[in-house]
């Protein structure tokens, strides 16, 4: 059986001698692990189609342990970022987060449609950390994460202006002075600044943030604490995230 759908390529290695077997996150079916056969040699009909960071139309075909990439044809290429490193390396974490976070056939629509706009973004934006930290929160939105900012997550208590605040990482959200002075574990103090600007992160559009920047101060509140909650809310680590601090 053949099927249809787009989708862009979030890992790709090779197998055997001119085989790889790829990973990509499609619109229609969620994400597909799939084999495609003679890429490697010289005259592949894929061209650069399979190469991570593409936005491809694929036409797959059942196989019995593991689909086929039967053709594909390119809509975007993301990978000419790679001329540029530092922005290349938030792309490939932004794939890297995804490819983590999501299992395989389980399909979000919104999801795919918010990585496709932040690999293209990425490209142009001004700031491309905060652009890749925005998309972040906003992936932990659409998968269930969504964080308690306006009340206590713990009481439910109007929270939004309190001047001294904390995260907490476990239970996702602001926690007023009273619940704070009842158990500080896995709370981590926040700015007036952080909770006003998460709060805007997640009713803003990908486009938008592209042009905004932000003080490198509030850039590290924000990193930290974004860290934080995805990886005691994912259970992983990130190879990208490593990369991206040595650069």
């Amino acid at each position: 059986m053949l099927y249809k759908t787009e989708g862009i390529v979030l890992k790709s290695m090779e197998y055997e001698e001119a085989d790889k077997i790829v990973t990509i996150f499609t619109k229609d079916c969620g994400k597909i692990t799939a084999i495609a056969k003679g890429v490697r040699k010289t005259k592949s009909k894929f061209g650069s189609s399979l190469e991570i960071l593409t936005h491809s139309i694929f036409l797959f075909y059942k196989g019995r342990n593991i689909d086929i990439v039967s053709q594909s044809e390119i809509l975007e290429s993301f990978f000419s970022t790679s001329k540029e490193v530092f922005k290349f390396a938030f792309a490939a974490n932004c794939v890297e987060i995804i490819n983590k976070l999501t299992e395989e056939r389980e399909i979000n629509v919104g999801l795919f449609n918010l990585l496709k706009e932040v690999l293209h973004y990425l490209r142009i934006s001004n700031d491309p950390k905060l652009l890749t930290l925005s998309f972040k929160w906003q992936t932990m939105s659409i998968l269930g994460y969504r964080p308690s900012l306006n009340h206590c997550c713990r009481c439910n208590k109007d929270i939004k202006d309190q001047k001294e605040m904390y995260f907490n990482i476990k239970e996702g959200g602001l926690i007023c002075n009273n619940c704070i002075a009842v158990d500080k574990e896995r709370c981590v103090k926040a700015s007036l600044y952080f909770n006003k600007l998460v709060r805007k992160i997640l009713i803003t559009p990908l486009s938008t943030i592209s042009n905004a920047t932000i003080p490198d101060e509030r850039m590290k509140e924000l990193e930290k604490i974004t860290d934080l909650y995805i990886a005691y809310h994912s259970e992983k680590s990130f190879k990208t995230d490593t990369f991206l601090k040595n650069l």
